[in-house]
């Protein structure tokens, strides 16, 4: 009875340490991926804005006008219209999402209190708030109520805010 008791096995302190140091370090990848696909997410978004800009400016120098500025008064005059005009010329099509899943929208604000913080024609999309927040940074000085880039709300809590990237 004790011979067969004897043969029994178990792992030895030395397999447990290496079977953890595995799980370790496919726990550490996975992580690490994670934030690989986050940055890779931000920079594209931020990309995207970039790539929008330079089809209004690639427009208004081939034709001398902002896309969808019909009366010619400095200001898109509906979403549609900017997107008719630059999607006329292929310089980009308004079923791009963004990699956070909005559309993207062409606004002008001319009133004498901006709800964008600030007067002129404009990208908007709505974006997680920590996304936001560092697309500002890249962009333009990182607060939420000054410079080319402004937002709905400030950066602080969870949810979705709508970023203005207004076109100078």
């Amino acid at each position: 009875m004790r011979r067969l008791l004897g043969n029994e096995g178990g792992f030895t302190l030395v397999e447990l340490a290496i079977g953890l140091v595995i799980i370790g370090l496919l726990i550490g990848a996975i992580l690490g991926g994670s934030q690989m696909i986050a940055n890779a997410k931000n920079r594209r978004q931020t990309q995207d804005l970039r790539g929008l800009y330079g089809a209004v400016y690639t427009y208004f120098d081939k034709f001398l006008q902002l896309p969808g500025d019909e009366n010619a008064d400095g200001y898109f005059e509906s979403d549609s219209a900017v997107w008719g005009a630059i999607e006329s010329e292929n310089l980009a099509s308004q079923s791009k999402r963004s990699p956070f899943g909005a559309k993207y929208f062409f606004g002008a604000d001319t009133a004498a209190s901006p709800a964008a913080h600030r007067n002129g024609n404009f990208i908007e999309i709505s974006l997680p708030k920590d996304v936001a927040e560092n697309i500002d940074k890249q962009l333009d000085d990182g607060i939420d109520s000054t410079g080319i880039v402004t937002t709905s709300s400030d950066y602080t809590g969870t949810g979705r805010c709508d970023l203005y990237y207004f076109l100078d």
